[in-house]
């Protein structure tokens, strides 16, 4: 009987690692109706809800919500999609947000071809996807994003659709439109960033442009108030005891040479060490960094080990950090320890085992 990495049998394995993964959903699945679902849908709704109605969705960047980690602080598409939400309960859009970050994670396992059901209960019961999935929270969305991209690279109008889209959702991942150009999809990548600049400037020009010239500063402010209190660089220098300022310097260090990476791989060829480095650019990068974020290496992951692995189960050691604030020492530094790991993983060129002259 085959053993699995853990030393149990496939079987015994499976059967384990489905029903924790079973048990967090219906956890999840019974706090439907309540508050304790969609924490951050619910925000994206009252956002939708003042644009229905002719209001700016953004608060000042003075004002408590910022501090309170209440304020709509993406860009207008994802208010203005939610629309239509706004006339049903909140309750009840907040449900359907969580069964679509949930669709969301299991699409793009299953875009990226990963059939293995250890693979897909071991997302479910990590850290990372289980914040997301309570909060419904739009960084779900993401890696399914990145995964229809990683499909159509070879397209030029879907690719820059799909890619443009998701830049303009969430601004930090931009460093994929470095990944399309670095190998040799240029005009792939100006069209993509072109198509998130345009549908900005449309949807903005959609709620008369109220908040634009003061984003920028609420992006600031919420940077401030919560930088430390996350897992960025900037929080794990302040956790070791140095200034803001060392942590911003080690952003730029540790996500130049991860872009730098990107250019040099994907100029060689290898498309996915590019997107790899691309992802690990932009969880470098991003001055806030929460659990939810940390869905972006599912897909490097999914494309480095279709199968399972023990690498997947990496990400469910992140319940020893909080997935409210960051902890304290060990706590800070375990996400940027399980994704270094993880995306050494993905660089690492997979063993190949030879096959015995009597299974052939």
């Amino acid at each position: 009987m085959k053993k699995s990495a853990l030393g149990l049998s496939r079987t015994v394995f499976t059967a384990v690692i489905v029903a924790c993964a079973a048990l967090l959903l219906t956890t999840l699945f019974a706090a439907v109706g309540s508050e304790r679902l969609g924490y951050d849908f619910r925000t994206y709704l009252v956002a939708a809800e003042e644009v229905r109605v002719g209001e700016s969705p953004y608060a000042s960047p003075e004002s408590d919500l910022v501090v309170d980690g209440k304020a709509y602080v993406y860009p207008p598409p994802l208010a203005i999609a939610l629309v239509p939400l706004t006339f049903l309960s909140t309750d009840l859009a907040a449900a359907l947000g969580f069964l679509a970050a949930l669709a969301a994670l299991v699409g793009t396992l299953l875009v990226l071809g990963v059939r293995d059901v250890r693979c897909h209960a071991a997302l479910i019961a990590s850290s990372p996807a289980w914040n997301a999935l309570e909060m419904a929270n739009l960084s779900a969305l993401l890696p399914l994003g990145l995964a229809v991209a990683w499909r159509l690279r070879e397209t030029l109008w879907p690719f820059a659709a799909v890619v443009g889209l998701t830049v303009a959702a969430k601004l930090f991942v931009w460093p994929v439109l470095v990944w399309s150009a670095a190998t040799g999809r240029l005009r792939a990548s100006v069209l993509s960033g072109a198509t998130a600049v345009a549908l900005l400037v449309v949807t903005w020009a959609a709620i008369g442009f109220v908040g634009l010239t003061s984003y920028p500063a609420l992006l600031r402010a919420l940077a401030d108030v919560h930088a430390v209190d996350s897992y960025s660089l900037i929080a794990i220098a302040d956790t070791l005891g140095f200034s803001v300022a060392v942590g911003r310097v080690a952003m730029l260090l540790l996500g130049g040479a991860l872009l730098a990476a990107c250019v040099t791989l994907g100029r060689k060829g290898d498309d996915r060490q590019a997107l790899t480095c691309a992802v690990g650019a932009a969880l470098a990068l991003t001055p806030i960094l929460w659990q939810h974020h940390l869905l972006l290496l599912v897909v490097p992951l999914a494309l480095a080990r279709p199968r399972f692995t023990i690498v997947w189960l990496l990400p469910i050691t992140l319940w020893l950090s909080p997935r409210a604030g960051n902890g304290e020492a060990l706590q800070t530094l375990l996400p940027a320890l399980i994704v270094a790991a993880v995306i050494y993983v993905c660089l690492a060129r997979p063993r190949i085992t030879a096959v015995p002259a009597s299974a052939t």
